[in-house]
């Protein structure tokens, strides 16, 4: 008689399956650069006819980043300052995954909406901003025409709108836009995560009497602590590697404008430490809040 394959195993065969694909990227694609680069670091690299030659230099280039390149620190220091707007995202993500899981016509093109600044960022249309069409990068609904002095605001001046007024809404729409492109993946995430929630679970919240904002502060959101979990790891890392953040801009000029690539490649690897700290700083400081289904 064939054995069955527990559920649970089942489960795991499938996440494994589904990250294959990435792990053949990393194998393939990833690690060979990622360890050329840490040997980079060590060496004061030139370009000459037979291609690059290096000096061993040894940690020179992470000292000079640490002591004396003072940009180097105060950019890392603004890259910081982004984390702000993480809780942000958290937030509007999850208010309009929870109004996407409500059933009304239309709600698989909301969902599909929803997900667009994803594909179109990932696509043709982020190497047309790259390329300071629009401003140096996406930060904010500033960058783009409608949003701009001539749009909007020039709207709202031939209204007779005081100017303060004018500053007020446009810091708002310029918040919903920034919001809007980079919530794509994290409401994906919390829908799935809404999905799972049992609803028998709800349905004896209501026969005890529970009302709608006691079931989400009771059940939805502890029931959706693991989702959160990654989507801040995942909005951290989208904030770090965004186009528009200083130090990649810097890391980027420093090799192919300035020809420092060894200079450049201690930079990333100091930017890369950096990101690993924050992000087990922020594994560790959530961890006692996560909720599993076993709990």
């Amino acid at each position: 008689m064939k054995k069955k394959i527990p559920y649970t195993t089942k489960k795991k065969i499938y996440g494994f399956l589904f990250i294959t694909p990435w792990l053949l990227g990393f194998l393939l694609f990833f690690i060979v650069p990622f360890i050329q680069s840490c040997l980079y670091a060590f060496q004061d690299l030139e370009t000459t006819e037979k291609g690059m030659v290096g000096t061993w230099v040894g940690t020179y280039n992470f000292s000079y980043a640490l002591f004396r390149d003072t940009d180097f620190i105060v950019q890392c220091a603004n890259s910081l300052k982004d984390l702000i707007t993480v809780p942000l995202i958290l937030v509007y993500s999850l208010c309009f995954a929870l109004l996407l899981k409500k059933e009304y016509p239309g709600r698989t093109t909301m969902r599909a909406i929803a997900f667009l600044p994803v594909i179109i960022g990932s696509g043709v249309l982020m190497d047309i901003m790259k390329q300071d069409v629009f401003s140096s990068g996406v930060k904010g609904a500033e960058t783009v025409y409608l949003f701009s002095g001539g749009g909007l605001t020039g709207l709202f001046s031939s209204m007779g709108l005081p100017m303060n007024v004018i500053e007020f809404v446009n810091n708002i729409i310029s918040k919903i836009f920034d919001l809007t492109w980079r919530s794509g993946v994290q409401i994906l995430l919390f829908l799935a995560g809404l999905h799972n929630i049992p609803e028998y679970v709800y349905e004896a919240a209501q026969l005890e009497g529970a009302n709608a904002l006691e079931q989400f502060f009771k059940i939805t959101l502890p029931m959706l602590t693991p989702m959160i979990l990654l989507n801040v790891v995942y909005s951290v890392i989208d904030i770090f590697s965004d186009f528009g953040n200083q130090i990649i801009q810097m890391i980027y000029n420093t090799a192919f404008s300035n020809v420092r690539f060894g200079y450049a490649s201690a930079l990333s690897i100091l930017y890369f430490i950096m990101i690993a700290v924050v992000l087990i700083v922020v594994y560790l400081l959530m961890r006692h809040f996560i909720v599993r289904p076993e709990d």
